[in-house]
């Protein structure tokens, strides 16, 4: 049965009784301090009476409860809600075949914004992989995208597949480099999402699987608090096909996270990883939000959080609230 919800009134939704009813503040404060409570935002671009009926929609296959609030933050709608640990995967699978909503679970017993946010480079902070881009500026572009694709996937081993798909590269001017590095479309709402981070003194970095010259591009552009990436090996001024030292893999870029925890002398749960392809999975594990962008099926599977619709800013409706 269609529930009318009103914003910012605390809802219990009882899969017995398959209604909503208002929480009373000692209900609301003794179901809250349950141990085995987590927290999830559902958000999406849909007008507020589409969001009302998927919500419902949701509500009706649910079998378990469900505290919620609907809440206005920064001109979007945020569904807050809280249900036991146990139906988690449950509601997930829910709240996946039955709507459209995007969702970020939050750490245990954390209810702040993320202290640092450590992005994937490629498809994640920027629109494009860029290795593809060169491949194209060298006409090996279907070459390369293909394994592109699969290493993403999680089908290839990566720093294999990395190492192929450079070699491709070999003879390219680095004139090519400069180029592509100089117009780097930026991936919706990156530009805000950071612009707010610095204004509340959150930190961004980026640890890539690509190359150097685009993340250090990017970090000089837009103030960033740390970057990596791979070193490619140029001699006079063309691509040797080769990369200089160790190469960016997945374990690199959790050692990372947890460099960057030490230095900044930060929780797991003050710090949030967003990225969207297999070597994104470790350093997801070794922070306590974790952001499937766009993301490959094993990516989302695993993640804390999915963004098929939404763009990155509206993570600030979802810390803002």
């Amino acid at each position: 049965m269609p529930q009318t919800i009103t914003n910012d009134l605390d809802y219990f939704f009882s899969a017995a009784d398959e209604s909503a009813v208002r929480l009373t503040s000692e209900y609301k404060s003794d179901f809250l301090s349950r141990s085995t409570i987590c927290k999830i935002s559902l958000f999406t671009n849909l007008i507020e009476s589409a969001q009302d009926i998927e919500f419902n929609t949701l509500l009706n296959h649910l079998t378990h409860s469900v505290f919620f609030k609907r809440k206005i933050q920064d001109n979007s709608v945020i569904w807050k809600c809280f249900i036991d640990q146990g139906e988690l995967h449950a509601f997930l699978q829910n709240i996946v075949q039955y709507t459209s909503f995007d969702y970020l679970i939050w750490p245990k017993n954390y209810q702040s914004s993320p202290k640092l946010i450590v992005f994937d480079m490629d498809s994640t902070f920027i629109q494009i992989e860029v290795i593809d881009e060169l491949a194209k500026a060298h006409n090996v572009g279907d070459k390369v995208s293909q394994v592109t694709e699969a290493a993403m996937r999680g089908e290839l081993d990566f720093s294999e597949s990395l190492i192929t798909r450079v070699a491709c590269l070999q003879g390219l001017s680095s004139r090519s480099i400069d180029h592509i590095a100089n117009s780097l479309p930026l991936s919706f709402g990156v530009n805000r999402l950071v612009d707010w981070a610095h204004q509340q003194g959150i930190k961004i970095a980026i640890v890539s699987g690509g190359f150097t010259p685009f993340v250090e591009k990017l970090s000089l552009q837009m103030n960033l608090h740390k970057v990596k990436a791979n070193h490619l090996q140029i001699i006079d001024e063309h691509l040797t096909g080769k990369v200089l030292g160790d190469i960016v893999d997945a374990q690199a870029k959790a050692d990372f996270v947890n460099e960057l925890k030490k230095e900044l002398n930060l929780k797991k749960n003050e710090i949030m990883s967003i990225g969207d392809g297999a070597n994104d999975l470790l350093m997801m594990k070794e922070t306590g939000f974790s952001l499937a962008y766009r993301a490959k099926p094993a990516v989302d599977k695993e993640a804390g959080g999915r963004m098929k619709s939404t763009h990155l800013d509206k993570l600030i409706s979802v810390f803002s609230g």
